[in-house]
């Protein structure tokens, strides 16, 4: 067992950058976040290129069942030249939609990526990746993942930064939201009606009790980035413009502010979050809560909701 990836975890991650958007169609990352104040995004993979020091960019490697994408030799190549990334290792593994993998299986590919990561660029942070909400059903899958890796490597999970996407979801086999986590045996978990999905009470709650979670478990002193929220059902349901707009300026405004001093981050003046990206600056599935409109080159409503709240609270 080497010693480096540890070792690295008591330099703490900078806490800069907090404002962020996740880019799920191809566009110009700089112009966008120029537009909006945004000072950081990732794109659910991984980039050759030199660390900006205008706009922040997160690495991620997407994991299944069999592994994970982009190949070894990849990640060691990017690692040996570009240094100093955040790298996120997997997007929703409980989730069958997205990453699908065993909490099992996913501590064994979290510790093998950790390592090789760490080995060729200490300098390297590892996010652990966002399960898709912070819920009692996604709290059973991560238990097992920590106890996995415990069992079968001898300590505790090293983690740079705790990250979580904070939908509010049902929870519930073949219907609407996240289904049940995968390898979880339960009937189901939260089950939420549609109403309850721009709740920021439900939100927030949610996510105070996950930095409770992370406490009990000894990650009160790791920091925390949400790397997805916002609304993803469609107007149809009731979720207007207008009311996404207003979601993200207040769902916003107490992430950037919420400070606990049971739970929160001693390093952050016990914030509980610590960065956070809308979802998302444009995707084609999930239209209504885009930031821009790419084809027009505008931002939307939303859009300019996040460029409001960004000019008041941007470091």
């Amino acid at each position: 067992m080497v010693s480096i990836g540890l070792g690295s975890c008591s330099n703490k991650p900078a806490l800069d950058n907090r404002i962020g958007f996740g880019l799920a169609s191809k566009a110009d990352a700089n112009f966008w976040a120029a537009e909006l104040g945004a000072e950081w995004y990732f794109d659910w993979g991984t980039k050759e290129l030199s660390r900006s020091s205008k706009l922040e960019y997160w690495q991620t490697i997407r994991v299944n069942q069999d592994g994970y994408s982009p190949s070894k030799e990849k990640i060691i190549a990017i690692t040996n030249k570009y240094r100093g990334y955040t790298w996120i290792i997997g997007n929703e593994p409980d989730n069958k939609y997205q990453d699908n993998t065993t909490p099992e299986k996913y501590a064994q590919i979290y510790h093998e990526l950790f390592y090789l990561i760490k080995t060729n660029d200490p300098s390297a942070k590892i996010a652990i990746a966002g399960v898709s909400q912070p819920t009692p059903a996604r709290l059973i899958y991560l238990d097992t993942v920590l106890q996995t890796y415990k069992n079968l490597y001898g300590e505790d999970m090293p983690i740079d930064w705790w990250n979580i996407h904070a939908y509010v979801l049902r929870e519930e086999k073949d219907s609407w939201g996240a289904d049940i986590p995968v390898g979880v045996q339960i009937d189901h978990g939260q089950l939420y009606e549609i109403s309850h999905h721009g709740d920021l009470e439900i939100f927030q709650n949610n996510l105070i009790n996950f930095r409770k979670w992370m406490k009990d478990n000894g990650y009160q002193q790791t920091p925390l980035v949400i790397t997805e929220f916002g609304i993803l059902l469609p107007g149809d349901f009731g979720f207007s413009p207008e009311f996404i707009a207003d979601y993200l300026y207040k769902s916003s405004e107490w992430l950037i502010n919420y400070q606990n001093e049971e739970i929160g981050y001693p390093e952050d003046e016990n914030r509980i979050i610590q960065k956070f990206a809308w979802f998302s600056l444009s995707d084609p599935n999930f239209q209504d809560s885009n930031l821009a409109n790419l084809n027009q080159s505008t931002l939307t409503l939303i859009g300019e909701s996040f460029r409001l709240f960004s000019s008041i609270n941007k470091d």
